[in-house]
């Protein structure tokens, strides 16, 4: 049983509460707001602004009381990226439209509320035990937040909302990437305190997954038991026993591979002939469950942008002009593709470093809580491989200054 229990909080603690808080703080303000008329318009970006931006408000006041170490990567890091973005605007200042969108534009990356901002608050803090404790009990309020604000009201609507390819509204399929973060966080604390609470919690979340969300939500959670699995097997030093449990992983995997879609497709039609419909479902039932949803022709097309797009790439967003025609989002739907079409052979370093970071964190790590905290955020990272930008999910941020926190400690032989 893992103890994750500390007498108090730290400042690194705290501010990492505060930020993660904020998304409850920025729901609440945006229902008054609408009760208030204010629906748009420059009072609501300005309020909003002020409640996104009091965690770092918070986090410029006590730098004095933190290791100037555990930020300076950051600054480092979002000094880069405005290079980046400068250089882009010299170069192309065609992607202005890109840049200045309301839904996927700069905001969207540079929000103080928004995906970047999880690099410094992660960053902040020494002990994989303190970031799991925060965690555990954050990703309960996540869990009931979720299912009251989006889940419940959807179900009593009837349908969910979303912005399809044109930028018309259509169901929402976002919601099971979502759930991710309290499912795979909630059955990871199932897995090392053996609480029934937390198993139906993530198994609630893994049906409202399967039958409420996108097709590609589905995977992140057999990868994660996949990556625990391993994660298991290296911490056990008795040969015999790690040996019986790589074969029995096998076997598992051979079975899942033989008779995985059969078993879907049975468990499938027995949901809907009890009136439970979902897009997933129905997928399955259909037989095209492996169906790309159009991003082949995304893909294609960022593929064939990499070919004619010279060694440095297009820039940042440099994918969003060849996507936008086909998918009005305008991202690449695959973190690799988006990477160097933006960065060109950059963009292939930092692919490289990404997978071979990730692959020595899961294998070589020698500190469990590291390596599993990492798994964690890593096995909702890889969304990005079907989904969204690196620029908007706050999990791959997290999972990059969990893997450099790691290395710094190592360095300096606190690991």
């Amino acid at each position: 049983m893992m103890d994750l229990k500390i007498k108090k909080h730290s400042i690194s603690s705290i501010l990492l509460w505060v930020w993660l808080l904020d998304i409850f703080a920025l729901t609440v303000m945006r229902y008054f707001l609408a009760k208030l008329g204010f629906y748009d318009g420059l009072i609501r970006e300005f309020v909003l602004t002020v409640v996104a931006s009091i965690p770092l408000i918070c986090f410029f006041f006590n730098m004095g009381r933190l290791k100037r170490r555990n930020y300076t990567s950051f600054f480092f890091l979002y000094i880069l990226i405005l290079i980046t973005l400068g250089v882009t605007l010299i170069f192309h200042p065609e992607y202005k439209y890109f840049f200045l969108r309301s839904d996927y534009g700069l905001g969207r990356v540079f929000r103080p509320d928004c995906a970047l901002y999880a690099y410094l608050f992660y960053s902040l803090i020494d002990s994989p035990r303190e970031i799991l404790n925060v965690l555990k009990k954050f990703a309960c309020l996540d869990f009931v937040y979720l299912i009251i604000v989006e889940l419940l009201p959807a179900l009593l609507r009837g349908y969910w909302m979303d912005v399809n390819y044109f930028g018309q509204e259509e169901q929402r399929l976002s919601f099971g990437y979502s759930m991710l973060f309290p499912t795979i966080i909630l059955l990871y604390f199932f897995i090392r305190e053996k609480k029934l609470v937390y198993l139906l919690c993530s198994m609630f979340g893994c049906v409202a997954i399967f039958t409420q969300g996108s097709r590609g939500a589905l995977l992140m959670p057999v990868i994660f038991m996949g990556l625990m699995v391993i994660s298991n097997i290296i911490e056990n030093r008795n040969i015999v026993r790690r040996t019986l449990k790589i074969f029995g992983v096998s076997f598992v995997l051979f079975i899942i591979c033989l008779f995985g879609a059969k078993m879907l497709n049975y468990f499938s039609l027995y949901l809907l002939s009890k009136g439970v419909h979902s897009r997933t479902l129905e997928s399955f039932v259909m037989g095209n469950f492996s169906d790309d949803s159009g991003r082949s022709i995304i893909w294609n097309a960022v593929y064939d942008a990499i070919r004619n797009g010279g060694f440095w790439g297009y820039g940042f967003y440099g994918d969003r002009p060849f996507v936008y025609p086909y998918h009005y989002v305008g991202y690449s739907h695959n973190i690799f593709l988006e990477l160097v079409c933006s960065f060109g052979v950059v963009g292939m370093i930092i692919s490289a470093y990404i997978i071979v970071g990730s692959i020595y964190m899961i294998l070589s790590c020698k500190d469990r809580l590291w390596r599993e905290l990492f798994i964690v955020f890593f096995s909702i990272s890889c969304q990005l491989l079907l989904s969204f930008s690196f620029w908007y999910i706050a999990d791959f941020w997290a999972a990059m200054a969990i893997g450099h926190k790691y290395f710094k400690l190592k360095r300096c032989n606190a690991v």
